[in-house]
């Protein structure tokens, strides 16, 4: 018998009262656990929770869950998940695939990166800014009168409960607004390492730092026959909220020529995330519009003002 593991998440508030739990409210939790489980195994695999056209097999059978029949008078929340072993063997039959330990299920993975956001970690590859967006959904749930969502499990991977209250996910907006945006880079390399499953690569540079990147719109071949040498990538870097590289996305790799030291140093973002709050300046009595208030419109004629603007140009 295949191994099954639970999960349980508990909500608080008036929202959530007995074992009722408002259709709303259900429809707007599920939309988040679904593709925020999807999004964090993906992250796992591919570097990247989202990719264009649809869902994969195998990626909706790890991501997948099921919720059992709530307790009378609880609005506990009971879920059952699979080992990613078992829900997509095609995937993950064998050990230290990746980061991924196979035992675990894809709600866990799902469960450690809200974590690391929820903390503020600026530096994890364990979300990336659409898979933010996704926990940045829970505000909605929030907003339905809960006041505080509890998840614990039973897989050892995950440790203690995760608490989300109000107050947790503004390190997810803050994670958001420091996040800068993508922008086209040029970098070279040893291209060391090449997946054919999903054209997932990896670029050493001549400082021995290493960048991740996907290039699944090139040919198998292409990339075989670039292993091992000195290359150019070009494509779309994605940065981490701290401002590293998290992964470039590939539109081209050619073979490098003559020294590399001019592009093999790892993309930093030219223009940086900005937190909203650094643009807001408290107004004075004499900041803002009270510096001018009663000062202009003055006594100048027409004549006199056209002489200081002519003046100033």
């Amino acid at each position: 018998m295949t191994e099954t593991y639970r999960h349980w998440i508990r909500l608080r508030g008036e929202g959530a009262t007995g074992s009722h739990i408002s259709g709303a409210l259900l429809r707007d939790l599920l939309d988040v656990l679904v593709e925020g489980c999807r999004g964090a195994v993906r992250m796992r695999v591919e570097g990247r929770s989202s990719a264009p056209g649809p869902t994969t097999g195998w990626l909706a059978h790890a991501a997948d869950f099921e919720i059992l029949p709530l307790e009378e008078g609880s609005t506990v929340l009971p879920i059952e998940t699979l080992p990613l072993a078992a829900s997509a063997p095609e995937r993950f039959a064998q050990l230290n695939f990746l980061e991924v330990d196979p035992r675990q299920s894809g709600f866990s993975l799902f469960e450690l990166s809200l974590n690391e956001a929820l903390r503020g970690n600026e530096e994890t590859e364990l979300f990336d800014q659409p898979l933010l967006q996704r926990f940045a959904g829970l505000a909605k749930v929030l907003s339905d009168g809960v006041e505080g969502i509890e998840i614990t499990s039973e897989e050892e991977w995950v440790e203690g409960p995760l608490t989300i209250e109000p107050e947790h996910l503004r390190c997810v907006e803050k994670l958001l607004e420091k996040t800068p945006p993508p922008q086209r880079v040029r970098v070279g390399g040893t291209l060391d390492t090449i997946r054919h499953s999903d054209r997932m690569f990896t670029l050493v540079l001549e400082s021995g730092e290493t960048v991740k990147g996907v290039a699944d719109t090139l040919p198998a071949g292409r990339l075989a026959s670039l292993f091992g040498q000195d290359v150019i990538v070009q494509g779309q870097a994605f940065f981490r909220p701290s401002g590293r590289v998290l992964r470039v996305q590939a539109d081209a790799i050619v073979p490098a020529e003559g020294d590399l030291g001019l592009w093999s140093s790892a993309p930093r973002p030219i223009m940086a995330g900005i937190e909203q709050r650094t643009l807001i300046e408290e107004q004075g009595p004499r900041s803002g519009l009270n510096a001018i208030y009663g000062g202009w419109p003055g006594d100048e004629s027409d004549e006199q003002l056209e002489s200081v603007l002519a003046e100033m140009s």
